[in-house]
C-alpha cells in the first residue's frame, strides 16, 4: 500500500516529470510523452477532486437521517411512483405560444 502523503502528491509529481521533459528532451517522442504525462496529471487530479466534492455532497444531503442498521427500519427509497402527479393531469407543459405542434408531412411517390 502506498503511504498517503506519497498517494496524494503523484498527480503533481507526474506533472513535474512531464514539464521537467518538456522543457530538457529535444525529441518528438520525449516531447509527446511529456505531454501525456502532463495530461495523465491533470486527468488524475480532476478525478480525484470530482469524487471528493461528490463524496461531499453525499454526506452533506444524509447527514440529518440515521443509518439503516441502527434504526432497525429500512428507510422507503423515493421513486417516481410515490411523487404526486402533476395538477393538469400532463406529463408534458403546454406549449407557450398556445399553439400545437405541426402534423407530420406525409410522403409524396
Amino acid at each position: 500500500m502506498i503511504p498517503k502523503p506519497f498517494y496524494e502528491l503523484l498527480p503533481y509529481i507526474y506533472m513535474l516529470i512531464g514539464l521537467f521533459g518538456a522543457i530538457s528532451l529535444e525529441s518528438g517522442w520525449g516531447k509527446l510523452c511529456s505531454v501525456v504525462l502532463i495530461g495523465s496529471g491533470v486527468v488524475v487530479q480532476q478525478l480525484r477532486a470530482r469524487h471528493r466534492a461528490h463524496n461531499e455532497l453525499f454526506r452533506k444531503l444524509n447527514r440529518g437521517r440515521s443509518p439503516q442498521s441502527g434504526s432497525g427500519a429500512a428507510a422507503e427509497p423515493t421513486s417516481r411512483r410515490s411523487m404526486p402527479e402533476p395538477r393538469s393531469g400532463r406529463s408534458m407543459p403546454e406549449p407557450r405560444s398556445g399553439r400545437s405542434m405541426p402534423e407530420p408531412r406525409s410522403k409524396r411517390i
